[in-house]
């Protein structure tokens, strides 16, 4: 199934689960080998693979001791500022986000002046 923004976070969760535990599986292991070999507890491995919520660090401990770290990096690929950004920054990268003028203020209908 393909994740996508309709999709409820439990969905989503659960989706990621159930690759997860193909990907162990598909490698031949069993929950608490893999518990093992990634240093969490196999109740960990459990959670992570039935949906429920868990630590961000134990599912990196999980693909590190499945050999597929590097699948985060497809996940979230870094993102390098544009050449026109650095330029106008003078090489800085950008360090915050400002709202727009519009986004700051609600905008008020517009009046003369003379109104009482």
């Amino acid at each position: 199934m393909t994740i996508t923004h309709l999709m409820t976070d439990e969905a989503v969760l659960l989706e990621l689960g159930l690759r997860l535990a193909r990907m162990r599986l598909s490698q031949g292991l069993t929950q608490e080998q893999l518990a093992d070999a990634a240093g969490v507890s196999k109740r960990t491995v459990q959670r992570l693979e039935d949906g429920t919520p868990a630590q961000l660090a134990n599912l990196i401990r999980y693909l590190r001791a499945l050999g597929r770290l590097e699948a985060l990096d497809a996940l979230l690929p870094s993102d390098s500022p544009s050449p026109i950004d650095l330029l106008e920054r003078r090489g800085q990268p950008r360090q915050r986000a400002r709202p727009g003028v519009a986004a700051s203020a609600p905008a008020k209908p517009w009046t003369w002046g003379d109104e009482q």
